[in-house]
């Protein structure tokens, strides 16, 4: 018994990757059109500079600061220093996705929990 060959073996895979382009674009949109607020940064709590939370309070706060600018503090420096502006998008077990802002713009960024050491939402 003999199959004839299909250069299409699996109907429906086509449209299937024109929905995934699609869903592709979603990352432009979810990003902030408005810069993170200037007097938050006189409200900040001492305690933020020094304080290492843990990672299920990170997620936590995180997750309720989804589409809204925060404070990120990491463990380590960085290029552009070790408190940023974070615009969250995406919460995972693991990591978070946003945006970062830089130099007047905002820019995608994600961080594992292990490189964070606080955040603060505004």
């Amino acid at each position: 018994m003999y199959y004839q060959y299909s250069s299409d073996p699996y109907i429906g895979y086509n449209h299937f990757i024109d929905d995934f382009s699609h869903d592709v674009n979603t990352v432009d949109r979810q990003a902030p059109t408005f810069p993170p607020p200037q007097q938050f940064a006189q409200q900040i709590p001492q305690t933020f500079f020094s304080i290492v939370l843990p990672s299920n309070q990170i997620r936590a706060s995180m997750c309720q600061c989804l589409g809204r600018w925060g404070l990120l503090g990491l463990r380590f420096q960085t290029p552009f220093g070790r408190d940023i502006w974070f615009f969250p998008t995406e919460i995972r077990q693991n990591s978070v996705s946003g945006y970062t802002w830089q130099n007047g713009r905002s820019q995608r960024a994600r961080y594992n929990y292990s490189q964070i050491r606080n955040f603060i939402c505004t």
